[in-house]
């Protein structure tokens, strides 16, 4: 009785002392984990402490709604909308382009030599190109001779029909060798203008340039043709 009594209370014994010592353990570990956590904690508090951090230069802007009224160009100016249109007036003007042709803007192109090439112009899409000659320098009346030539004689090859000798009398939208024309934007330089002309007829599109003088009467001496296009 006494042996067994013995052994009930060693076995007793160890069970307690395995509890305990496990409980020793866990509570080790669990003190080594908060230990290394304040460890963490410490070195992140001492990194902030060595950043200069800046303040927010504006730290409402967005969040504010912004409208044109809202706007200012200086301390006492309000972006108002007749200063709108007035900011809007100093903007460069965009012309049209054409393909193969370029751009129409002529703003370099004084009023006199417009009007004199619009003469010229007239004058060659009438029948037997009469007068257009006038407006070629007598020097090199030739240039004209060899432009005229290779107009009428490649019409054909180009649009695949006969050049118009005969010009309608009425006026008509097919009146005229070419229905309209219209300029591009020209070279000016000290000696010479060089102008591009774009034509058109009923069959297609011829695309010229045409050579004028810089000074005195801004007489023609050369015309040069680009490009045919069959319509």
């Amino acid at each position: 009785m006494k042996k067994s009594l013995c052994y009930k209370f060693l076995i007793f014994s160890l069970f307690i002392f395995s509890t305990a010592l496990i409980s020793c353990k866990n509570t080790s570990e669990t003190k080594l984990v908060y230990t290394e956590s304040d460890t963490i904690k410490k070195s992140v508090k001492e990194k902030e402490k060595d950043i200069t951090w800046t303040q927010e230069i504006e730290p409402k802007r967005l969040t504010e709604k912004i409208t044109r009224s809202s706007m200012k160009l200086g301390s006492d100016v309000a972006y108002t909308k007749d200063l709108f249109k007035i900011s809007n007036t100093n903007k460069a003007p965009v012309y049209p382009e054409l393909s193969d042709f370029g751009s129409l803007d002529t703003r370099n192109l004084k009023s006199s030599v417009k009007d004199k090439l619009n003469n010229f112009c007239k004058s060659l899409s009438t029948e037997n190109h009469s007068g257009a000659d006038s407006y070629f320098s007598r020097k090199y009346i030739f240039n004209y001779v060899f432009f005229v030539n290779e107009l009428e004689s490649e019409w054909k090859n180009n649009f695949g029909k006969e050049y118009p000798r005969e010009v309608k009398e009425e006026k008509t939208e097919e009146s005229g060798i070419f229905t309209k024309w219209t300029f591009g934007e020209p070279f000016i330089g000290s000696e010479i203008m060089q102008i591009p002309v774009r034509f058109y007829a009923t069959c297609g599109i011829i695309d010229i340039t045409v050579y004028l003088n810089s000074s005195g009467n801004n007489e023609i001496y050369q015309i040069t043709i680009d490009r045919w296009k069959k319509v």
